[in-house]
């Protein structure tokens, strides 16, 4: 029925403009009036609509299913495009992943590939074979002594009178020159090796020289004679780990973290791996050393040598927060009056590191010459007292740790001795200045008078703002705080 209207109002519209005149409007009347309900179903012309019924009923279905066709066209076209989308922004990200991982894992491999690469195999063992100190190393040094005999002569002795030339201050029981006119060593600046006389004190002298590749960088050697110790504790003082947590309080830690095992049996030499954290000033971070270290006594030279170069070690990987030191190295050479359990030593010792850290040149100097001194001074007292150190540790088997007014006292006894020194120092330069009419010397050793007591006094005003216990540490702060020194 509804078909049948809706064929109807089709020929109507076809034929609009044609109602009441000729064939067309009569033929939409007529089929009008025909599918009225009086006469369904009735003669040719209901035929006729059930035929277009029909005919309507199948294209509904035929573009029903062609839609329902296009529609899963487009629906399997969309999700194949979602798919596609998704595997390749999949594969995009797995490869951009994978490169960056392998960027990473290659920046791990050149920062520290040595460790990683033993530590994904799961090998800790250092090579000894490869790294271990050489015999032909060692015995390099045997003649070191009789070296700085040569460079002490040809750097700080004049040439006409063959006495001694002030380097900074004047020190008791040495005879310097008196010479009118400009002073002059007897060597020349590439006959001495590079090294220029840079500080003196009692019983030590102390040269230093711009290491080759370093940018500016000073190493030092020092030559020192105490008659006081003797060369067993002076050694000891060196290789004891636990005596030097004792008395050095920049120590953070310091360890021996393995043992040649060739030397473990022997009693006068040693091969050792040993991990060093110093303590540096709070805007800074804390240095560390790994180095091996080896010492030999010779009983039939008469001579200690101890040979120390950084190195590295799989147990010990570098950590946040702590700058690791790559470059350093040291060799001393320890030579007795008479017999090493003796008082009476000689010594040479000579270092270089890079403490990885830019500081003016005007800077280093003034600490070294303030705090070098003090600390070799501090070492020295540090080897008077080791057999009573040992006596302690004996006694207490259980483990020896100073006090801190054992500390103080040690630290109080220490500065005593240094003021004396000073004072020494000072009456002996006015001595000089009284028997000498050389308006020169008498100008230098008045402005060394003056460098002196401005010293003094800058000490005074420091021991005053500071507590007790750390007066003792005001001078060695300036050397240990900025320079990473011996491998004690």
């Amino acid at each position: 029925m509804y078909t049948w209207k809706l064929t109807g109002h089709a020929l109507r519209r076809i034929n609009t403009g044609c109602y009441g005149c000729g064939d067309g409007g009569r033929l939409a009347l007529v089929l009008q009036h025909c599918g009225g309900p009086r006469t369904q179903g009735r003669g040719k012309f209901g035929s006729y609509r059930r035929r277009i019924s029909s005919w309507f009923r199948e294209q509904g279905t035929q573009v029903a299913q062609a839609c329902k066709r296009q529609f899963e066209f487009v629906a399997a076209q969309r999700i194949r495009r979602y798919i596609q989308i998704f595997h390749l922004y999949t594969r995009i990200w797995d490869e951009v992943a994978l490169r960056e991982f392998m960027r990473l894992w290659r920046l791990r491999l050149a920062r520290n590939a040595k460790n990683f690469l033993i530590s994904a195999a799961g090998v800790s063992v250092y090579n000894w074979d490869r790294d271990r100190i050489s015999d032909e190393e060692i015995n390099r040094y045997n003649s070191e002594i009789e070296g700085i005999y040569r460079l002490r002569d040809s750097t700080v002795v004049c040439t006409k009178c063959n006495l001694r030339i002030i380097i900074d201050t004047v020190q008791p029981d040495v005879k310097y020159c008196k010479c009118s006119g400009v002073q002059s060593p007897a060597a020349s600046n590439e006959d001495s090796g590079g090294w220029q006389p840079f500080i003196e004190r009692q019983d030590m002298l102390i040269w230093r020289k711009i290491e080759p590749g370093s940018g500016g960088l000073f190493a030092y050697k020092v030559y020192g004679t105490f008659s006081d110790v003797t060369a067993e504790d002076f050694l000891q003082v060196q290789i004891d780990v636990d005596y030097r947590k004792q008395w050095d309080p920049t120590a953070q830690e310091l360890q021996i973290i393995e043992t040649d095992p060739k030397s473990e049996s022997s009693v006068n030499r040693s091969t050792d791996v040993i991990h060093w954290e110093m303590i540096w000033p709070k805007l800074f971070s804390n240095r560390d050393y790994v180095y091996q270290r080896r010492w030999v006594m010779d009983g039939e030279k008469g001579l200690v040598v101890i040979v120390s170069r950084v190195t590295e070690h799989p147990n010990i990987p570098e950590r946040r927060g702590i700058y690791r030191v790559k470059t350093y190295w040291s060799y001393m050479v320890i030579k007795p009056y008479t017999e090493f359990h003796e008082p009476g030593i000689e010594f040479g010792l000579t270092y270089f590191d890079d403490p990885g850290v830019a500081v003016p040149s005007a800077v280093t100097a003034w600490v070294a010459l303030r705090g070098l001194p003090d600390f070799l001074i501090r070492m020295r007292e540090a080897s008077k007292k080791y057999q009573k150190y040992k006596l302690m540790k004996k006694n207490a088997p259980d483990g020896l740790t100073l006090s801190e007014e054992d500390v103080s006292k040690e630290q109080i006894e220490v500065e005593d001795k240094l003021k004396n020194d000073k004072t020494l120092t000072k009456d002996h330069k006015d001595q000089q200045d009284d028997s000498t009419n050389d308006s020169t010397n008498k100008l230098d050793l008045t402005h060394g008078v003056q460098q002196e007591d401005d010293l003094a006094e800058s000490e005074n005003k420091d021991a005053t703002t500071a507590p007790k216990e750390q007066q003792g540490l005001l001078h060695y702060f300036y050397l240990t705080k900025l320079f990473a020194f011996l491998d004690l």
